[in-house]
């Protein structure tokens, strides 16, 4: 969409809204033949600025309303930001519980099933499963200091680290999260999960990694019982 089409869309909605707005004589007329109009609806007043005294007189009370009014605004922010946060809750639960269903529904449980189901459930551009033996020196030896404490990575990898996890399938404005697959029984990572967004803040060091936390312990059960499967044949 170019600027000018933006602008006559704009100038547009101007010109209906101020056609359909009344006039002040119309509000008042109402409000003569309504007197009852706060009373049945006093949410109203909570968007109407009263006049103060005139300066520099200071009335107490009406200061001490204007401070209340102005906590109630914060506090019904915050209330809406919890809310958020509980639906985003919800939302990421359900996306795990759908992946664990994907997960058990499977027979079998190789690392391409793994990407292929992550793929699925979760909104990433690419997704990679590596058995850390895989990696080459290089990358190993940037990730070391990442894999003594395995919290998932999110932000901007290094480039080499980029391209020998995601090779051409990521640009090098993307952003990843690294989640070290932990083994049911303390042990070494073995395999490394590799999400990738084109999007240069897809995914930031600011984000939680609880989410991923949890998928990474299931892709390490996921993985271990296919290698128990494997050892008892």
């Amino acid at each position: 969409m170019s600027e000018n089409v933006a602008y006559e869309l704009a100038d547009s909605d101007t010109e209906v809204d101020t056609q359909q707005t009344p006039s002040a004589e119309a509000v008042l007329a109402y409000l003569r033949t309504h007197p009852d109009l706060f009373l049945e609806h006093p949410e109203i007043l909570d968007h109407i600025e009263l006049p103060g005294p005139p300066q520099p007189v200071v009335s107490l009370h009406h200061w001490q309303l204007r401070r209340w009014r102005g906590q109630a605004l914060r506090h019904r922010h915050a209330l809406d930001q919890l809310h958020q946060v509980a639906a985003d809750n919800a939302e990421a639960d359900r996306l795990l519980h759908r992946f664990c269903e994907g997960l058990l529904n499977t027979t079998d449980r190789s690392p391409a099933t793994l990407e292929t189901q992550i793929q699925a459930d979760f909104e990433i551009d690419t997704c990679r499963v590596v058995p850390l033996a895989d990696l080459d020196g290089d990358t190993r030896k940037l990730l070391a200091g990442w894999l003594d404490n395995p919290t998932p990575f999110c932000g901007r990898p290094h480039d080499t680290v980029r391209e020998s996890l995601f090779g051409d399938a990521l640009p090098q404005t993307g952003s990843v999260a690294l989640i070290a697959v932990p083994t049911p029984v303390a042990g070494p990572t073995r395999h490394i999960i590799a999400l990738g967004r084109r999007l240069p803040d897809g995914f930031n060091p600011a984000q939680g990694t609880h989410f991923l936390e949890q998928i990474g312990e299931l892709a390490g059960a996921f993985l271990e019982q296919a290698a128990s499967d494997n050892d008892r044949h």
